[in-house]
């Protein structure tokens, strides 16, 4: 099975938005659904429906509708989403299924790439998404937040999110049986196809995973001196995500972890030591370098031409010297999100048993996720 074990231990104390157990509405409370594509799941505890994203993701809705309707994937003449139940249930996290056979079977046979849309975040309960076990392994199996799980954009491909029935969310339980019925609205919902030679077409069209399965001194991302936790690889999935945020919008951010400070001799000039790193790594002029370089010290390298991007507006005079808006904006941005990696790891502190206290490398890893995922909403195509 293709789990979320990376984030599940991190989401259940960090979660901002959380879900809380609603008894839900009759049916006939709720207004009728506009034109859309909607998947309707029936379970012991009450219906919900997701809006399904066929326009944003239409690959990912076309494996999920053809999974559906038994257009693909069809097991012994009936549907493959046939028999589900919740198998995985993380409160305050995420409920997932989507293998009927979990766990004494393997997925769908196939796999399709990620299709990571900018927009389309894991910013609340109720967003569905798939599951997957690295870049590009999408198969069958899907999940629902249920709460702000934020950690897993370009990691995990959003196609949908609960329009009706939200409150039945945190009522499901671990093997809790459900069905899925796909509801169309309108003629474009009603045109869409999710038959094999539509989703194969999809397919070859997807860009692919571009960059390299474990870190190192040229990968987008890269702790060579074994600062965060490895278990599971913190390391290797910062890594995927800065290479997928590539892939979908073309901005390459870099990360690098240290746990000693520059040679004074490098570091005398302001900015000379972060330029020089950027410049080595390809980033100075049109991308984004994020570097610790140990004793708390976290510093950001904006790319030349990535500049008026970051601002939200052309570059003024005044506007790249000390104390200009480029120092403050960044500054900012910087200090906002290492108070909420710093919130986080205390959570976990405070919730964690006293003989399974996190490790220390664990809040640089917070840290690490607030400000790379700051950086990635800032910079991302609006």
């Amino acid at each position: 099975m293709r789990f979320l074990t990376a984030f599940a231990l991190l989401a259940l104390v960090t979660a901002s938005t959380r879900l809380t157990a609603q008894a839900p509405r009759p049916a006939n409370a709720l207004p009728e659904l506009a034109d859309g594509l909607y998947a309707e799941f029936t379970t012991p505890h009450g219906a919900f429906v997701t809006e399904l994203h066929y326009q944003q993701a239409p690959l990912t809705v076309a494996n999920f509708v053809g999974l559906t309707e038994g257009t693909l994937a069809a097991r012994d003449g009936q549907p493959y989403y046939t028999g589900l139940k919740w198998y995985r249930v993380v409160p305050g996290f995420v409920i997932q299924s989507g293998n009927p056979r979990a766990p004494d079977d393997s997925d769908t046979g196939y796999s399709f790439p990620d299709e990571l849309v900018p927009g389309l975040r894991h910013a609340e309960a109720g967003i569905l998404s798939m599951a997957n076990g690295g870049p590009d392994t999408n198969s069958g199996e899907f999940f629902l937040t249920l709460g702000d799980c934020t950690r897993l954009n370009y990691l995990h491909s959003v196609f949908g999110r609960v329009v009706r029935g939200l409150e039945v969310l945190p009522l499901i339980k671990p093997d809790d049986p459900f069905s899925v019925k796909i509801l169309r609205r309108g003629a474009a919902a009603q045109a869409f196809r999710a038959d094999e030679a539509t989703f194969r077409a999809l397919a070859a069209a997807a860009k692919t995973y571009p960059g390299t399965a474990e870190p190192g001194p040229t990968t987008h991302f890269d702790d060579p001196d074994g600062i965060l936790p490895t278990e599971p690889p913190r390391a290797r999935y910062f890594n995927y995500k800065l290479a997928n945020y590539e892939r979908v919008t073309g901005l390459k951010i870099v990360g690098r972890l240290s746990a000693q400070p520059p040679p004074p001799a490098e570091d005398e000039i302001p900015g000379r030591y972060m330029r020089t790193l950027a410049e080595k790594l390809g980033v100075a002029r049109t991308g984004v370098l994020v570097a610790y370089l140990g004793e708390d010290d976290w510093r950001v390298w904006i790319g030349d031409e990535v500049v008026p991007r970051f601002l939200g507006r052309p570059v003024a005079p005044g506007d790249l010297g000390d104390g200009g808006a480029l120092h403050d904006v960044k500054d900012a941005l910087i200090t906002a999100a290492l108070k909420a990696g710093d919130e986080a790891y205390e959570a976990q502190r405070q919730r964690a048993p006293a003989d399974r206290l996190p490790p220390p490398g664990q809040r640089i890893k917070l840290q690490t996720d607030a400000l790379l995922d700051a950086l990635l909403l800032h910079l991302e195509p609006k």
